[in-house]
Order: C-alpha cells, then structure tokens, then sequence
C-alpha cells in the first residue's frame, strides 16, 4: 500500500512521539448539505471518496458502518425548551472513538455538562452526543480496542484508499476547550510539527494546539480565528474560521486537477502548515471549507 511505503519514509525522518493516543481514534466526521447528489459528485467524484452508501432518505456514509464521512441533510424542525428555541444542529459533527464511554459519560455529568444518547442508526457502537465549551457538537462512542491506533492512518481506512486525518475545531478560547478533550475523554496534548519553512501563523498554544493521533498531525486541531490568516498566505480560503475536516488522499494533483476542472476554486498551499505535508483548500457545494490533503516524502 503507498502509505506504507511513505510511512516508513516519513517515520525515519522524525520521532514519533511517547504516549496515550492509542487511546482514542476519530471514529467519523459530519458535515449538513443542502443537496446529496451534489454531495456525492463533489465528495465521491471529485475527491475520489468513491460511491456513497444511502442511509435512510438524508444521509449519505463515506466509508464502511459508521465510519469515515457522514453527510447529512438536516430536517427543518424546530422545537422549544422554555424560552428558547432550538434547530437541528447535530449534522455537522466530529465523532470521537474512545476506549470507555461510560468513563467519559460520567465526567460529563460530574462536570454538569449536558449529554444525550444518539440516535438509534447513528452509530453502529454506542454513542453520545455534547457540546464542547466552544460550542461544536462531538460525539463520543465506544470503539472496539482493536480500532484504537497509534499509527499515521487509521486500521479499517487502510482498504479505502483515504482517510480523515484530522478535524479542525474553531475556538475562541483555546485552552478552555484543549481542557475538555484532555480531562473529558483523555486526549494528550501534543506539540506542532511545522515545516521550516512554515507559513505565516502562530503556533502559539493560546492560538492553535494540537490533539494528537501519532506524529504526523492527525487528530484534533484547535484553533483560534484569524481573520487575516488568508491575506497573509495568499489563500483564497481562510481554514481558520468555521473549522473543518482534512482527508488524506493518494494524489493529491489528481485530485487537484479533477477540483479545477469542474470550476472549482482550489487554494494551493502546498507544505506549509504540517511537516510532510501537502495541503489544498475549496468549498464543497455547500460552502464547508474541505481540506485535502497528501505525505510526501
């Protein structure tokens, strides 16, 4: 498999870091849609995800079971609880596999933070849902041990051909929320593997940190808005703000080249942000910023 031969590569380059990130895993990542067929030709086509499985009459699952990509289109409900009114927000998501879900259930209700169980058909584990103190909604679920890897890609994505390598959380008080992934689920800090020739952005633990899942960034990204991260390193799209998924792929020019050609505005980063790595930014037809991303040696 190329990633094998590029992860030896890469692994001889650089330590990979001590520690408990075989402890969790990112189990999914969710995105809402205004249109799955137009889901399926952006994620499935152009990204080369490859043909999405139907599950029920608003979802579309990229991957196998529960894992991989989710995309969602939200029912247009509302419902009120006393004076305030609340609208389907659980479609956009990042779901968390951790080794002990009753382990993290409890802390959330020590801490009084609220939690609900998913959905029956959501999840094919047991999940919950909650809120982070920045206000995105994480999923937490109980993954088989055997799922529970350290390595540069996930267990079952090794057959996909990609894989969601990390997820990045917008958040306006950083460490407030690296300390809910931390004493909640028992995430680990890490340190930012930049390139020496980054781009310019602060690494700066109160702006940006890392959860992460072996050496290569992959896991969570939390980061501070930057309003003029984009100016500054001549995007067209600004991968700070809103937050977003990155999918690692086995060409990225490939995909590339298929993105322009159906008129799609594609930011060229190249590596600039994450060691070994080369990153692209666009809009998916309902404007979530997608990051792709490729190891190069």
């Amino acid at each position: 498999m190329w990633w094998t031969v590029l992860f030896e590569k890469l692994a001889a380059l650089i330590l990979i870091p001590e520690g408990n990130f075989v402890r969790w895993c990112l189990h999914r990542v969710s995105l809402a849609a205004h249109d799955l067929a137009q889901a399926q030709t952006f994620f499935g086509n152009l990204m080369g995800l490859g043909a999405a499985t139907k599950i029920g009459s608003h979802d579309l699952g990229f991957g196998a079971g529960s894992r991989g990509l989710r995309v969602r289109k939200p029912m247009r409900t509302l419902s009120r609880i006393g004076e305030q009114l609340i609208a389907t927000a659980g479609a956009r998501h990042v779901a968390i596999g951790v080794d002990d879900l009753n382990s993290v259930v409890s802390k959330l209700d020590k801490a009084a933070i609220a939690s609900v169980d998913a959905p029956a058909g959501d999840f094919d584990v047991p999940a919950i849902y909650t809120l982070d103190p920045a206000m995105n909604v994480v999923a937490f679920c109980q993954e088989p041990k055997e799922s529970l890897s350290g390595d540069f890609i996930q267990p079952w994505e090794k057959a996909w051909g990609w894989g969601v390598h990390h997820v990045n959380l917008q958040a306006n008080d950083v460490r407030e929320a690296v300390g809910f992934y931390v004493e909640i689920a028992g995430l680990t800090e890490g340190r930012w593997r930049a390139p020496d020739a980054m781009g310019d952005f602060s690494t700066d633990p109160k702006e940006l940190a890392v959860l992460p899942l072996g050496a290569f960034n992959r896991g969570i990204h939390i980061i501070r808005p930057d309003p003029g991260f984009a100016l500054r390193n001549g995007f067209a799209h600004n991968p700070s703000i809103g937050g977003h998924p990155a999918f690692v792929v086995a060409d990225i020019e490939a995909v590339k080249v298929r993105m322009e050609k159906a008129g799609l505005l594609v930011s060229d980063a190249g590596v600039y942000a994450m060691f070994g790595m080369h990153q692209l930014y666009m809009l998916d037809p309902s404007g979530n910023v997608i990051e792709i991303n490729q190891f190069v040696s």
